[in-house]
């Protein structure tokens, strides 16, 4: 049984050498992973019930982290089904999997349907109090430590209630849809939901908001620049400089994968981050190279897929290349990509292990 008052406030340490790789150079790079899936599995804890019951987990991927040694305590879900979830949208629970929206059913079907998006009850509806008391006992588990507010950003929640390809088609088809669309999803959920996370936790700095569907090559840059970007940078003008969305891939697909880095830049302003595929392919270097023009640190991001599917000694060797590229000279941390339930655990621990042995600083390789 988890106990949801055991102290992790060991984990302060390894949120110290996070701080300290931001801004210059650490004692070793810091790791980070989102592991929830990961967890549920090492766990034993069926889907339905470890994502709708908070201390299952804020205690459990406590408990998974500290167990591989993580430096990073992350606190992730489901985030892209708990707004749109509590407006109606239909949601379906797997045994293994974490829970996903019925893509058969969207929410907004016609002009009609945006009614549907009307602010909600904080306190009471869906899942949003249990995000509230997850967050309030994590961060009392690591003993009152900075942690990490989670949304899902305005594109993704768009085409959760509509559909993606519905969405795409009506961006051309029906652009001032779309704009009623967005701006209700701004103003009406996304805005006062944020605050409200700001008054139950008003010491946060970092408010993140996931996107994945804002990716290449689901969408072009064109789409991003008009349709995505302004947006984020909308709710930010209302909520405050902490918002941020880091998480959008795809810059492989470019001629130029620095004009996809420069739009990242532009809804990640504080440090950029490059994930698997994309950097197996492009390079660290590219990476690299684009965090010191633009003076902002790097993480770089170890795929699911790749951790799923490679050897230990392929995860050691890609971790080893990762960090004496991208952690020399200091301002670099390295993300283990949303773990899935089927990650073996002995690439886990390679992984980290890997971490110890090139990503100390008292190694010349690194200075």
């Amino acid at each position: 049984m988890l106990d949801v008052n055991k102290d992790y406030s060991s984990f302060i340490e390894g949120v110290k050498r996070f701080e300290a790789a931001m801004t210059g150079i650490p004692d070793r790079v810091p790791v980070v992973t989102q592991m929830h899936e990961y967890s549920m599995k090492e766990l034993g804890i069926p889907a339905k019930k470890f994502y709708t019951t908070p201390g299952f987990l804020a205690g459990g991927t406590l408990a998974v982290q500290e167990k591989y040694g993580i430096d990073v305590p992350v606190l992730d879900y489901d985030v892209y089904n708990i707004e749109v979830e509590a407006l109606g949208q239909e949601i379906i629970f797997s045994e293994h999997n974490m829970p996903d929206v019925d893509r058969t059913k969207p929410l907004i079907r016609d002009r009609d349907d945006l009614k549907k998006i009307r602010t909600p009850d904080f306190g009471s509806d869906g899942r949003f109090p249990n995000v509230v008391e997850m967050n309030r006992i994590f961060r009392k588990m690591i003993g009152g430590a900075e942690i990490t507010i989670r949304f899902c950003a305005p594109f993704s929640f768009a085409a959760s209630v509509r559909g993606l390809e519905q969405l795409l088609m009506d961006i051309y088809t029906d652009p001032d849809f779309v704009r009623s669309l967005f701006d209700r999803i701004i103003e009406e959920v996304l805005a006062p939901w944020v605050l409200y996370l700001k008054k139950k936790f008003p010491n946060v700095k970092n408010i993140s908001g996931d996107d994945a569907a804002g990716s290449l090559p689901i969408v072009n840059p064109d789409i991003i620049r008009h349709w995505i970007i302004p947006y984020v940078l909308r709710l930010r003008e209302l909520c405050g400089p902490e918002i941020y969305v880091p998480n959008w891939v795809g810059e492989k697909f470019l001629k130029n994968p620095e004009e996809m880095l420069d739009l990242k830049h532009q809804a990640c302003p504080g440090f950029v981050e490059g994930q698997d595929p994309d950097v197996a392919e492009l390079g660290p270097a590219l990476y690299k190279e684009y965090a010191e023009k633009k003076n902002i640190p790097l993480v770089l991001g170890i795929g699911a897929a790749f951790m799923d599917l490679s050897s230990p000694q392929e995860v050691v060797e890609q971790v080893r290349q990762y960090i004496e590229v991208g952690g020399k000279g200091g301002r670099f941390a390295l993300l283990f990509c949303n773990l899935s339930a089927t990650t073996p655990p002995q690439n886990v621990k390679a992984a980290i292990d890997a971490v110890h042995r090139y990503g100390s600083y008292s190694d010349f390789r690194l200075k």
